[in-house]
């Protein structure tokens, strides 16, 4: 196991894309994050009303998918090029190869997403104690929102891996996780005169319940789910693109 951690994270780390879309996204998430705590009108905004841990992470929104970009891409690359046979050569044992790039694709995405998350609420809080809205990490649910949000943004990594490793094409793989992502709330949307439970299984419902530290009024409260509720949401999500995507891995041709 050690000599397949070794080589993966010897092949992730040489790859450009490795570089370059974390980058892409810390630069989402944290610019636009702090561009639209910066232009909030104070005039019409009652600071007891805004959540000062989700307003900070708005930036997240655009980066969780070049996250999951780079989830696809450090397994479909390799079917593309046809390294895969060559990986399987050196590591015969499919199981291996493929808890070794999941342990260190998560381990890579949690650390750059927990120092992202944590710089994107301390930004943020610098621009809202100006207003006295700030908040610090303290109070309430105020750590947890912080950590979840680094969570989050692995899971949509993992899951980006997952569905690369199911369709073994970059941009088949990019067009179901741009789906699961975004498209998705629209057609969970419709269906809520029926039932919001749908739209309470999102991803996105999810991250929103586990950033916030205040309790979401109006319209949204219906969709979002409890935290318990969202916390199994994540971890249904990862076990179950993670667990079909290995029977692909070992089941398939290469």
């Amino acid at each position: 196991m050690k000599t397949a951690l070794r080589a993966e994270w010897a092949k992730f780390r040489t790859v450009r894309s490795t570089v370059l879309i974390p980058g892409v996204a810390i630069l989402l998430g944290l610019g636009v994050g702090l561009l639209d705590v910066s232009s909030i009108d104070w005039t019409s905004t009652d600071p007891a009303s805004l959540d000062p841990v989700s307003e900070s992470f708005a930036g997240f929104q655009f980066a969780e998918l070049a996250f999951a970009a780079l989830g696809v891409l450090a397994i479909s690359s390799e079917y593309g090029t046809g390294l895969i046979d060559t990986t399987f050569l050196a590591v015969p044992r499919r199981r291996t190869v493929y808890a070794a790039k999941i342990v260190v694709l998560a381990a890579f995405t949690l650390a750059i997403c927990t120092v992202t998350t944590f710089t994107a609420f301390l930004l943020g809080q610098a621009v809202l104690s100006g207003h006295h809205a700030s908040v610090s990490l303290g109070d309430p649910g105020v750590l947890r929102a912080v950590v979840c949000a680094a969570v989050y943004m692995t899971v949509v990594t993992l899951v980006g891996f997952a569905v690369g490793a199911l369709i073994r094409h970059t941009a088949g793989a990019m067009a179901v996780m741009f789906g699961l992502v975004f498209l998705a709330w629209p057609v969970a949307r419709a269906v809520e005169g029926i039932s919001t439970l749908p739209s309470k299984l999102l991803l996105v419902n999810a991250a929103g319940a586990l950033t916030a530290i205040r309790p979401i009024t109006g319209p949204p409260a219906a969709r979002t789910p409890s935290l318990a509720l969202a916390a199994a949401t994540l971890l249904g999500y990862t076990v179950l693109f993670l667990t079909t995507a290995y029977w692909r891995f070992r089941n398939g041709r290469r």
